[in-house]
């Protein structure tokens, strides 16, 4: 990774705010700008939420930026998931005492699509772009520069599932959002690690694990605690096993590739009505897929990276 700087992209969500705490923790200096999208919430809450999270990780100098606030034309019927994360997103918080006592601040203004494209430009040695929700930011970034491509040394991103969803049989829940730009994107990137729900839903935490979190004290894990309890319970009652740590694999296999197991491909995204959104793999080779990592190993790094 040498010291490049990251664009991180998200959506935030509960587990974006557990990703959030994993990346802050092990390279807070590098996150040059982070964009908000749509996606588990609507991007004027996923914004909010990513101005408080930073605040209360103690890296409000990170500027953001808010990005878009639906798939492009003709794509899918966006549909938010308030039934995993709650009605603001981080289950229930943004009315705490806590959250509330947190300073203010205000997202960058101005054009969004400028402001990350110059803040990648910028860089002589490129950037890497993490990118947790629906991908119609970089995509939308790439069409209107093409020539960000080149400064993109790796994209990290969680999405898809082989011959698996969690939105329709076909369909994870990012890729369903904007099945579209996920293609250009995958597609575009030259070097893309992509995170699938194949693996990601493996990657859960039970309460008693949560339980040890939040009774750690400090504000932060006090606030993940609370999260990811009210995660665990609406996950649990959507078909998962437990609170299911989606964005912080994808996280992890970024800072710690040696953890996982991966295969060169392309992949093909359907967007077609019938099967929306449905990933699978396709012939080329700028696509890393997570194939295998130990979960129970996971899930120690980030409750450990949350105190």
């Amino acid at each position: 990774m040498l010291n490049r700087k990251i664009i991180l992209d998200a959506d935030p969500g509960i587990d974006d705010a557990v990703a959030m705490a994993v990346l802050l923790k092990a390279c807070k200096e590098r996150v040059k700008l982070m964009v908000t999208t749509y996606g588990n919430m609507p991007a004027e809450t996923t914004t909010r939420n990513a101005l408080r999270l930073l605040a209360l990780l103690g890296a409000g100098e990170i500027p953001v930026a808010r990005g878009a606030d639906g798939p492009g034309p003709g794509n899918a019927v966006y549909e938010d998931a308030s039934h995993i994360h709650g009605g603001d997103g981080i289950g229930g918080l943004q009315d705490s005492a806590l959250f509330q006592s947190l300073p203010e601040r205000q997202a960058v203004g101005g054009d969004y699509l400028q402001l990350v494209y110059d803040a990648i430009m910028e860089e002589d040695n490129g950037v890497d772009y993490i990118a947790l929700g629906p991908m119609t930011n970089l995509s939308a970034l790439i069409t209107r520069f093409p020539e960000v491509v080149k400064k993109l040394n790796q994209v990290i991103a969680m999405g898809g599932g082989i011959g698996l969803g969690n939105v329709t049989k076909y369909a994870e829940f990012n890729f369903y959002c904007d099945a579209e730009s996920a293609r250009h994107v995958l597609s575009a990137a030259p070097d893309l690690v992509l995170a699938p729900i194949n693996i990601t839903t493996q990657v859960a935490f039970g309460l008693e694990q949560i339980a040890a979190i939040g009774a750690a004290g400090t504000p932060a894990t006090r606030a993940m605690g609370a999260m990811l309890t009210l995660n665990y319970h609406q996950c649990v009652a959507y078909g998962e096993p437990g609170a299911t740590m989606h964005d912080s694999v994808a996280v992890l296999a970024y800072l710690y590739p040696e953890l996982f197991e991966f295969r060169a491909c392309g992949i093909a995204i359907d967007c077609e009505r019938e099967r929306y959104g449905e990933s699978t793999v396709a012939e080329g080779s700028n696509v890393r897929l997570i194939t295998g990592t130990e979960p129970a190993r996971l899930l120690e790094m980030i409750a450990k990276n949350l105190f």
